[in-house]
C-alpha cells in the first residue's frame, strides 16, 4: 500500500512554507504518487496552481487547509466533496473577515456547523489533542477526540501521527495510538511537510526568522531541530511508521474518500435585473440599437452588419447579462460624470462601442471583433474599463452596493521577493548588521534579480568569499519569487450568482470597505470566475480636471468625443517631442521615435502606441517600420495577398488583428479560427493545438494557390510575431487619450499643468519636472498661500498656485480642517490661521518654511519663529489673541536657502532651477546647457544636470538612459553596459551628475553617448533630488 502525503505546505504558509506548489508536485511526481494533499495555513491561495500541476502530472489533487482555532491550536482539514469545499471556504472567510488582516481564528461552533463534507486531521504538536496528551490531560483529550468524532462522523476524524526524531512526538504519538483504540477512531501518518529536500530545512529557518523578526542566532525554539520535514517517498514513510501500517493504509483511504476537483467549480454571474417583459439579450438588443442611433449619425450599412454579427454570437454564447453588467458600470459612470472609457480588446466590438463602453469606432479602423470574442471560445470576454482614478473607488463601492457584498470582490496580487526585498529580509535573518543590509539593498533597485545581488556584494564592502555571504546569495536566489504578501490587484472585480466565499475564501482588503478573493487574476480565471477589471487612469483625472478648469475660467465646453483629431498644432507638439505630461509617449523612447515618426494623423499616432513597446522591440519591428517611413527602405510583403492586411503598417506586422486576417486571408480561416491560432500562438503556447493548427493553416494556403514554400515562410513569420503583436484596439484606445491630453497642452496650458499637478502621481515625471515643463511653455508657477490656496492646485488668470496638497505633513486630516475653515472666511493673520486650523507644530512649521505664511508680511524664518512661539503658548481662542512672542530680528534666507526648504517641503522649484547656482562653475568646465545642444558640434561635450530618470529596460541588453535636467531643458544621456558595470555609484546614485561625452544627432533626436561620469554636490548641500527609475 503506497503512502499519501496529506499534510503539505507551500510557500503559499507565507514564511513558513518554502517551496512552490508545482515544484512540491513535480517531487510528488518524481515519487511516483497518486495524490497529495496542499494544506496550507488558513488559506486556499496557493490550490489553483497546485491543482493544475497536478493534472499535468497525472496526480490526483487534494484540496485542503491546516485552520487555526480561536484558542490558537491547528487542525487539518481536508476537502471529500462539493459541499466539503464549500464549507472550507465559508469556514476560512468567516475567520479572515471577523478579524484584523493577517489573522484568522475559527470559532468552534462555526466549525461545528460546517463539517459536513470534510475530514479532521487531528493536526501537529500544536493540534489541541496532542497539546492535552504533551501535557498529561488525557481526559480532556479523550472528550475533545469524542466530540470530533462525533462532528465530523466517525469516518471522518483522524488522528495524526507524526514523526521527526523528535522525544516528544514519540510519546504523543505513542498516547494517540492507545486514544485511537479506546475511542475506535483511526489513526493516520503525515509528515507534515514544509520543503521539497532535506536541504530546503536552511531556507525555511529564515523564513520563520523573517515571520517572527529575529534572526538566526536568536531564533531558538521558533526552529525545528532537523530537516525532517521534507517530502519524502513512500519507502521512508513506511520505515517509519512500520508498527502501525494501518496509518499508512489510511492515507490511501482518506485520498480514495476525496473526491472533489476544482473543475467541478461552474462559478457564473449573477442575472441582470431587465424590465419587465424583456430577456438579457431582448434588453440588450434594444440598448444597442437606440444608442447605435446616437453614436453612428446615421447608422451605416456596414455598422448594422457588424452589430447583427456581434449581437448573433453574443446570444449564442449567451452573453448579453454580462455585457449588460458591464454597461451598467459605464451608465453609472456617465451618471455620476466620472470619465470612464474601455480600453484592449472591447474595443474591437461595435455593441462595446454603441452602449458607451468603449469610446473607438470599430467599425471605422476595421477592426476584428473575434479578438475580442468568439464562437468558439466559450467564455466571457475580458473587459477593461478605465476610471478616471480619483473617483475609481465610487465605482468599486457601486458593484458591491448592487450586487452585494457576498457576491463581489477584489482580485488579490500576490507581492512576490524580488532582489532588494529577498538582500533585505535575508540579511536581517542571517544576523547582518542594518548598515551592511542597507549598503547592499542601495545598490540594487526593485527589479534586481539574484545574479545582480552578486555582482553588487563586493561593492558594498561585503567579502564575497565568506560562508555567510555566500549564504545570503544562495537564500535569496531560492526566495526569489516566493510569496511575500498578499496585495490587491489594481481593478480586478469578481462577481457571482451564488455566494462568492462558496467559491473561494475572502478576506479584508487593507483600504476600508473593500474585500479580497484569496486568488490572483489568472488563477481566478483559470477556475472560471470572470473578472471585470476597473482600473484607476491618472490621465483621465487630468483630463475631467482640464475640461472642468476651461470651462470655468474660459467659460467653454470642451468634449474629447467631439475633438476633430487632425489638428495640425497637436500633431506638430507630438512631431516635436513636446510630450511631458501627455499620456503614452513622454517615456525618453517616445520622445526619440516621435520625431522620426513625425505622426500626422490619427492613426499615426495609433501606430506610435503600439510601436514602443517590449515586443515589437524584441522582435525588431521598430526600426523596419520607421525606415520606410522615411524612404530609407523599400515597402514589402511576406506575400502579395497580404499587401491589403499589411499596407497600413507599411508591411511590419504590429497587431495581432493583423496576423488574424492573414490567416483568414490567405489560408480561408473563419474569424474564429484565427482567434484560436492566436491563442495557440500566444506567450501560454500549445504545441499540441500549434502543430494542429499549423498543418490546416499551411494547407489552407496550397489550398489558395500559395506555394508551400512561401506558405511555409508566412507560417514562420506568424508564429514569431505572435509573441510580439499588440491588439490594435487597445492601442487605438490609448491614442485617443495621447490626442485629447496633447490637445489640452497645445491650447490650454494653464488648464493642462495645473490639472496635471493635481492629477499626480502620474505619468514619468516627478511634479518638480513637470514645473519646470510649465515654466518653459510660459506658465507661471505661484507658491502656496495661505490666504489664497486651496488642497488643489488653482488658476490664477493664466498663473499656477500651488495647493496645500504639495506641502509636506499635510494629509487628510490636515485637507478637512484647512478647507472647513475657508468655507467659513479667509484667514487674516498667522495667529488665525494657527487657532483656526489647529494644525500640528510639524505641519505649521513646513508651512512657514515653504513661505506659505508671506501673505502676512512675514519673511520664512520670521513664520517659523513665531509659529513656535505660538505653539509654546496655550492654543485656545483667547491666549492665541493675547499672546506676543518676542520680536527676534532674523536674517533673511538667501536664494539658494529657499530653493533647499521648496524641495524639502514641496518636492519641486517654484522659482529658481538649483543647477543655476552650478552655472558659473560649470561654464567654467565648458559645460553645455541642454538649449544649446541642437546648436552643438558633434564629438566630444560635457553636460550636468539633475538626474530626473533612470530606465534600465530588459529590452536594452544592459544599457542604461539617463535624462538630465538643467534650468535650460533635458539632455538625454546613454550609458554602454561596460560603463554601467564601472561608473555603477555614479550612474545609479547621484542626485546630479556631470556627463563627459559624444554628442550624436540623428532625426532631430540628441543623444549624448556617455563616456565619464562624475556626481556633482550642490553648494549648500542637505538636500538629495529624486529620480524616476523605470525597468
Amino acid at each position: 500500500m503506497d503512502y499519501v502525503e496529506l499534510h503539505c505546505h507551500s510557500n503559499f504558509s507565507f514564511l513558513d512554507g518554502a517551496g512552490h506548489p508545482e515544484d512540491l508536485v513535480e517531487k510528488a511526481s518524481h515519487f511516483k504518487c497518486k495524490a497529495l494533499a496542499l494544506t496550507d495555513h488558513n488559506s486556499l491561495y496557493g490550490i489553483v496552481r497546485f491543482h493544475k500541476a497536478c493534472k499535468e502530472m497525472g496526480i490526483k489533487p487534494i484540496i485542503g487547509s491546516e485552520i487555526t482555532l480561536e484558542d490558537g491550536h491547528h487542525l487539518v482539514l481536508l476537502v471529500k466533496n462539493q459541499q466539503g469545499y464549500s464549507n472550507l471556504c465559508q469556514l476560512l472567510t468567516q475567520a479572515l473577515l471577523s478579524h484584523t488582516k493577517g489573522e484568522a481564528k475559527i470559532k468552534p461552533e462555526d466549525l461545528f456547523s460546517r463539517a459536513e463534507g470534510l475530514i479532521a486531521l487531528s493536526g501537529c504538536l500544536l493540534g489541541e489533542i496532542p497539546s492535552l496528551l504533551l501535557r498529561n490531560d488525557c481526559e480532556n483529550a479523550k472528550k475533545l477526540a469524542l466530540k470530533l468524532r462525533e462532528v465530523f462522523d466517525k469516518d471522518n476524524f483522524f488522528l495524526e501521527l507524526q514523526y521527526h526524531n523528535r522525544p516528544e512526538q514519540a510519546v504523543v504519538n505513542s498516547q494517540l495510538i492507545n486514544l485511537g483504540k479506546k475511542l475506535n477512531i483511526p489513526i493516520v501518518a503525515t509528515n507534515n511537510v514544509h520543503y521539497i529536500e532535506p536541504e530546503g530545512r536552511r531556507l525555511q529557518d529564515v523564513l520563520v526568522c523573517i515571520k517572527n523578526h529575529t534572526n538566526l542566532d536568536q531564533a531558538g525554539t521558533l526552529l525545528y531541530p532537523n530537516a525532517e520535514r521534507h517530502l519524502k517517498n513512500s519507502q521512508d514513510i513506511k520505515r517509519l511508521f512500520a508498527k502501525y501500517p494501518e496509518a499508512i493504509e489510511n492515507t490511501q483511504r482518506i485520498a480514495e474518500a476525496c473526491d472533489f476537483s476544482l473543475d467541478s467549480l461552474k462559478p457564473s454571474l449573477p442575472a441582470f435585473s431587465v424590465p419587465k417583459g424583456e430577456t438579457p439579450f431582448s434588453y440588450l438588443y434594444q440598448l444597442t440599437h437606440e444608442t447605435a442611433r446616437k453614436r453612428y449619425k446615421p447608422v451605416t450599412p456596414e455598422a448594422a452588419k457588424q452589430i447583427a454579427h456581434e449581437l448573433g454570437i453574443i446570444q449564442k454564447l449567451d452573453l448579453a447579462g454580462y455585457f449588460l453588467i458591464v454597461w451598467d458600470i459605464a451608465r453609472f459612470c456617465r451618471e455620476k460624470e466620472i470619465l470612464c472609457q474601455g480600453r484592449g480588446s472591447a474595443a474591437n466590438s461595435a455593441v462595446c462601442y454603441c452602449l458607451g463602453i468603449t469610446a473607438v469606432d470599430p467599425v471605422k479602423l476595421n477592426l476584428l471583433f473575434e479578438r475580442f470574442l468568439s464562437e468558439e471560445r466559450k467564455e466571457a470576454p475580458d473587459i477593461d474599463i478605465d476610471i478616471q482614478h480619483n473617483r475609481r473607488e465610487e465605482v468599486i463601492q457601486y458593484v458591491y452596493k448592487k450586487y452585494g457584498r457576498e457576491h463581489a470582490g477584489m482580485v488579490c496580487e500576490v507581492i512576490t521577493y524580488r532582489g532588494r526585498s529577498s538582500v533585505r529580509d535575508v540579511g536581517k535573518a542571517l544576523g547582518f548588521s542594518l548598515e551592511q543590509v542597507d549598503r547592499l539593498t542601495k545598490l540594487l533597485d526593485h527589479y534586481s534579480d539574484s545574479k545582480e545581488i552578486v555582482e553588487r556584494v563586493k561593492e558594498s564592502g561585503l567579502k564575497a568569499e565568506s560562508k555567510r555571504v555566500k549564504l545570503l546569495v544562495e537564500l535569496c536566489e531560492k526566495i526569489e519569487n516566493f510569496p511575500r504578501h498578499l496585495g490587491i490587484h489594481n481593478g480586478g472585480m469578481v462577481i457571482t450568482a451564488s455566494p462568492l466565499s462558496e467559491i473561494v475564501p475572502i478576506e479584508n482588503a487593507t483600504m476600508p470597505d473593500r474585500t479580497v478573493i484569496q486568488w490572483d487574476k489568472d488563477d481566478a480565471g483559470d477556475v472560471g470566475l470572470v473578472k471585470i477589471d476597473l482600473l484607476g487612469l491618472g490621465m483621465l483625472t487630468l483630463i475631467d480636471c482640464a475640461i472642468k478648469l476651461v470651462k470655468e475660467h474660459k467659460g467653454i465646453t470642451i468634449d474629447p468625443a467631439q475633438l476633430s483629431y487632425d489638428d495640425s498644432k497637436v500633431y506638430s507638439l507630438l512631431s516635436n517631442a513636446d510630450t511631458i505630461g501627455v499620456f503614452q509617449v513622454e517615456s525618453r523612447a517616445q520622445m526619440n521615435t516621435l520625431p522620426r515618426m513625425k505622426p500626422r494623423c490619427f492613426y499615426d499616432l495609433v501606430i506610435e502606441v503600439a510601436l514602443i513597446r517590449p515586443g515589437p522591440i524584441q522582435g525588431e519591428m521598430v526600426h523596419p517600420y520607421l525606415r520606410r517611413r522615411n524612404g530609407e527602405e523599400s515597402v514589402t510583403y511576406p506575400h502579395p495577398c497580404l499587401e491589403s492586411i499589411l499596407k497600413k503598417t507599411l508591411g511590419v506586422p504590429l497587431f495581432q488583428e493583423q496576423g488574424m486576417k492573414v490567416a483568414m486571408q490567405a489560408a480561408g480561416f473563419t474569424a474564429s479560427q484565427a482567434d484560436e491560432l492566436r491563442r495557440a500562438m500566444g506567450h501560454k503556447r500549445s504545441k499540441e493545438k500549434m502543430e494542429k493548427l499549423s498543418v490546416a493553416l499551411i494547407q489552407g494556403m496550397v489550398k489558395n494557390g500559395i506555394d508551400l514554400a512561401s506558405a511555409s515562410s508566412i507560417y514562420k513569420q506568424l508564429a514569431a510575431f505572435a509573441d510580439f503583436g499588440f491588439a490594435e484596439s487597445h492601442a487605438a484606445s490609448f491614442a485617443l487619450l495621447v490626442y485629447v491630453s496633447s490637445y489640452f497642452k497645445v491650447y490650454y496650458p494653464s488648464e493642462f499643468y495645473c490639472a496635471l499637478l493635481n492629477a499626480q502621481p502620474l505619468g514619468f515625471y516627478n511634479p518638480s519636472t513637470i514645473v519646470e515643463d510649465a515654466k518653459r511653455h510660459g506658465v507661471e508657477i505661484l507658491n502656496v498661500d495661505a490666504t489664497k490656496s486651496h488642497w488643489d492646485c488653482t488658476l490664477e488668470g493664466e498663473k499656477v498656485r500651488l495647493g496645500f496638497r504639495y506641502v509636506k505633513d499635510l494629509g487628510p486630516s490636515a485637507k478637512e480642517k484647512i478647507e472647513k475653515e475657508q468655507v467659513q472666511k479667509p484667514f487674516e493673520s498667522l495667529k488665525d490661521f494657527v487657532f483656526r486650523t489647529k494644525l500640528p507644530q510639524s505641519a505649521l512649521e513646513e508651512l512657514a518654511m515653504v513661505g506659505a505664511f508671506s501673505c502676512f508680511g512675514l519673511d520664512r524664518r520670521q513664520a517659523l519663529w513665531k509659529v513656535r512661539g505660538l505653539a509654546n503658548n496655550s492654543t485656545d481662542e483667547f491666549s492665541l489673541k493675547n499672546s506676543h512672542s518676542t520680536e527676534v530680528a532674523l536674517p533673511s534666507m538667501n536664494p539658494s536657502d529657499i530653493l533647499i526648504a521648496d524641495y524639502d517641503g514641496l518636492g519641486l522649484f517654484p522659482t529658481r532651477h538649483p543647477m543655476q547656482f552650478l552655472r558659473d562653475h560649470l561654464n567654467g568646465l565648458g559645460v553645455i546647457c541642454a538649449c544649446n545642444l541642437r546648436n552643438a558640434d558633434g564629438g566630444d561635450i560635457k553636460v550636468a544636470g539633475l538626474v530626473i530618470v533612470r530606465q534600465r529596460p530588459g529590452t536594452a541588453k544592459g544599457f542604461v538612459f539617463l535624462t538630465l535636467e538643467d534650468e535650460t531643458g533635458w539632455i538625454n544621456v546613454v550609458v554602454k553596459p561596460n560603463l554601467v558595470k564601472k561608473c555603477r555609484r555614479a550612474i545609479m546614485n547621484s542626485s546630479v551628475l556631470l556627463v563627459k561625452g559624444e554628442l550624436e544627432k540623428h532625426d532631430r533626436v540628441l543623444n549624448v553617448i556617455g563616456k565619464e561620469f562624475t556626481p556633482l554636490d550642490f553648494p549648500q548641500g542637505g538636500v538629495k533630488f529624486e529620480s524616476r527609475d523605470f525597468r
